[in-house]
């Protein structure tokens, strides 16, 4: 409809300049030799916009001469003026006007370049008119995939983590866990700012009702930390701009004790915009589980088969608030904040067998696991900007950011024995609990300044500092059956204390000459990492400078094709549970063991695509390189106690090269598709023990979701998922596949929304995953709850609406699916 307003508005320009004139502009002259170009561009977004509307008006007596509108890439040129004086203006629909004066037009100065013209949306609704987008649920932009959360109702009810399960280039695992390109090194940010939890952590305690987008970056500029060997993935949490008090609230209840509701607030002044909510969820998940270990010794094998229940529960609230203030024109203040708890439970009931051939033992017992996570968070953003001109163009922010993070973390396990049909003796075989207490602060200050220069170039730089601090407290006791107390085991109980410090300066530079767009950017940091531990005496340190460059270039071949590519290099830094150097008991069968020297991997990633568009459809081929070294992979091995320890080490180096295939395809009115296929070789080379753990699979993964039109306040949603299996430095994992079903219906003029939900309608999710040493195998296998049958309500308070008007309501061709309902 924007489209069609746009098409009909210039028409009627050029109509209307086509009217017989008094006259030239100056003293009858008639060369229509002028010319004016320039490109439209949405001030929130900053991204192109499409159909803008341009008229030109003689300076003297406000008299229309021409028009005309942008094209895909925003821009317009405007040929056969008159010499003489003109004013131009620039509009779209649900945008403020953009008048500039002053465009002379004479025989030295034929041809005025305006640059970038920026729109800022309009603050107002037209009474008695909803505009309401059908945006792609994937919009395919130079730099990255934005997934648009209100166009998956799969997701409706759930977390960040559910929108990510039907994403090009992610995989969720059975238990929730997120990985990006096969990596699950990546960093969550949150509207652009760090987030207090982090990776899949931090997506599971995101309600998806409170998301407005979220984008996928596997290649960032130097702008971003380097930090996440995969990118970044970024929630672009839902914001209103319309004037007064608006809101909405979510609630949803799912068969299996799955509960959740949240509430976003927003009250908007000429000068100051109020904004608040909270959400809070107490999700049960249960599952299956068993598994089989064998270790082999000299003359005897020894046989572990278990099987059982492997429940979990999550449990979160957050409170979070803030404001803009407009200080003038040019200054923002914001101050925003976020204070919650979160709480994990888990365990269950599981029988065991134990034996060994040649039969020295036969034992049957039954266990009892159970950990209990929970801990308070808190975050505080302080931002500054000042703008230098009226588009917003040369600007300067500055960002302060404090987190902090306490958590206990304590697990018990119960082992009795039994007879071989598992019924307890309640003879004590061995009980043990486990205490860890975690304490983090991290503080960011952060100065971002960008610069026009030209018609499209622009510099951006900026200088950031972060400080970790963490400390964590590990406490192992026994259970003394004499006593009936719990006593100290010293073997096992240790203090640490990490601190990482980072500092860095960036500094990119983009343009557009012509067809062709590129950004060049340069990261610099330095790090000092020091690990202090109670039973060493010398600390373990790290000072090192690493430089991170990269690269995005992308050339037009006409509207309808587009090529890019891209480079970046990337780190990951191991955490201080991994850097622990003391054993951390899992359970008698397993001990995890930190590495203090253990040193980042580095990633070099390179990219290149291919973008085809049909109308409001399109197609995309992405093909990747990465490499990444000092490669952090976690190893097993079997010591001469019995026990297998879990550690990691830079031991390997690995290699992905593959493709991914992607199309959002508008069949028709009533049926829009998204398809989307990945084919890449994964290799890994490296020794372990001196012997060589070289490893290479093809991994492939596909994904169809389909969504039903059935009326205009009705959709229906089928989402498929299948992933192949995969390789690790010891080990391998199974394929799996799963179908989830949504029904959405509007109710009170859109104000109420109800959505029903499916998930796993066939029960076909499960994991299966085989790890192998030199003398040890075993085998995992999972199986996730399925048949999970949810609703979902949304009421929109005073017909909340996020700000549809930029270009987050196209397609990345610049198109959009709109319906006017009066």
């Amino acid at each position: 409809m924007r489209k069609l307003i746009g098409i009909l508005f210039s028409l009627w320009t050029i109509m209307a300049a086509a009217q017989p004139q008094a006259g030239g502009m100056m003293g009858g002259e008639t060369s229509r030799s002028g010319k004016v170009k320039g490109v439209v561009i949405d001030s929130g977004s900053n991204q192109p916009m499409e159909y803008a509307n341009i008229a030109i008006f003689k300076k003297r007596d406000s008299t229309l001469v021409t028009g005309g509108i942008t094209n895909n890439r925003g821009e317009f040129e405007i040929s056969g003026l008159d010499y003489g004086f003109y004013f131009v203006e620039a509009n779209f629909i649900g945008y403020q006007k953009s008048k500039l004066n002053d465009i002379n037009i004479i025989p030295a100065n034929q041809i005025v370049d305006l640059g970038k013209i920026m729109l800022n949306p309009a603050t107002q609704q037209i009474d008695g008119v909803e505009v309401r987008a059908d945006r792609q649920r994937v919009e395919y932009r130079v730099d990255k995939k934005v997934i648009n959360v209100s166009q998956d109702i799969n997701a409706a009810g759930g977390t960040a983590v559910d929108v990510l399960e039907n994403t090009p280039s992610v995989d969720v695992d059975i238990e929730g866990n997120v990985s990006l390109r096969g990596s699950s090194s990546f960093t969550v940010l949150i509207d652009g700012k760090p987030s207090v939890l982090t990776g899949s952590d931090a997506l599971r305690q995101i309600p998806a009702s409170a998301i407005e987008n979220i984008e996928i970056i596997t290649n960032p500029s130097a702008k971003y930390d380097p930090d996440g060997m995969a990118g970044i993935i970024n929630v672009v949490m839902k914001k209103n701009i319309l004037a007064g008090f608006n809101g909405i609230v979510n609630a949803s209840v799912g068969t299996g004790d799955k509960y959740r509701t949240d509430l976003t607030l927003n009250y908007r002044m000429k000068k100051l915009n109020l904004f608040g909510g909270f959400d809070w969820s107490d999700d049960t998940f249960r599952g299956k589980m068993n598994s089989e270990r064998q270790t082999f010794g000299t003359d005897t094998t020894q046989f572990i088969v278990t099987r059982g229940n492997r429940d979990f529960a999550r449990k979160s609230h957050t409170f979070k608030g803030g404001f803009d203030w407009y200080l003038t024109d040019y200054s923002t203040l914001t101050i925003s904040a976020n204070v919650g708890q979160y709480q994990f439970n888990g365990g269950g009931g599981a029988k065991q067998h134990v034996y060994t051939l040649p039969a020295f033992t036969d034992r049957y017992a039954v266990n009892n696991n159970t950990s209990h996570r929970e801990g308070d968070f808190v975050s505080t953003n302080v931002g500054f900007q000042q703008k230098f001109n009226d588009q917003g163009t040369h600007k300067l922010d500055l960002l302060f950011y404090y987190s902090n993070r306490t958590g206990d973390d304590s697990e018990f396990q119960d082992e009795y024995r039994s007879d071989s049909d598992f019924r307890t003796t309640y003879e004590i075989i061995e009980r043990i609990r486990t205490v860890e207490d975690e304490n983090s602060h991290e503080y960011r200050m952060k100065l971002d300044y960008v610069r026009p220069a030209g018609a499209f170039g622009k510099l951006e730089a900026g200088l950031q500092s972060l400080l970790d601090r963490e400390t964590e407290d590990y406490r192992f006791e026994n259970f003394n059956q004499q006593t009936g107390g719990w006593e100290n085991n010293p073997l096992f109980t240790s203090a640490m204390d990490f601190k990482d410090d980072v500092h860095a300066a960036y500094l990119t530079w983009s343009d557009k000459p012509g067809s062709f767009e590129y950004m060049l950017g340069l990261r610099g940091e330095y790090t000092n990492r020091v690990i202090e531990h109670t039973k060493v005496t010398t600390p373990y340190e790290i000072n090192r400078f690493d430089l991170f460059p990269t690269a995005h270039v992308s050339y037009s071949l006409g509207e309808e094709n587009q090529l890019m590519a891209s480079y970046s290099r990337r780190v990951n830094r191991p955490s201080g549970r991994d850097l622990d150097p003391f054993p951390n008991y899992m359970d008698q069968y397993n001990i995890r063991i930190g590495n203090p020297k253990l040193e980042p991997e580095f990633t070099n990633s390179w990219e290149v695509g291919y973008l085809k568009k049909f109308g409001t459809s399109f197609l995309s081929v992405e093909g990747f390189y990465r490499v990444t070294n000092n490669l952090i992979s976690r190893i097993q091995q079997l010591r001469d106690d019995g026990i297998i320890y879990h550690t990691t080490d830079n031991i390997n180096k690995d290699f992905s090269l593959g493709t991914e295939v992607m199309g959002n395809f508008n069949i028709s009115k009533w049926f829009l598709l998204n398809a989307s296929v990945s084919v890449f070789n994964y290799r890994i080379d490296g020794e372990l023990n001196g012997e060589s753990i070289d490893r290479e699979s093809t991994n492939y993964s596909g994904r169809l979701n389909g969504t039903f039109k059935l009326a205009p306040t009705s959709r229906f949603q089928v989402m498929s998922i299948y992933r192949g299996p995969s390789v690790s430095a010891q080990g391998k994992s199974s394929g799996m596949f799963f179908s989830n079903l949504s029904y959405r219906q509007d109710f009170l003029k859109n104000k109420l929304t109800a959505t029903l939900s499916l998930r796993d309608v066939l029960g076909t999710m499960k994991m299966e995953s085989e790890s192998a040493g030199p003398n040890f195998k075993s085998k995992f296998k999972m199986q996730r709850e399925s048949q999970v049958l949810q609703l979902t309500l949304s009421y929109r308070i005073n017909n909340y609406k996020i700000d549809r008007s930029n270009n987050a309501d196209r397609d990345n061709s610049g198109n959009m699916n709109m319906e006017m309902d009066f």
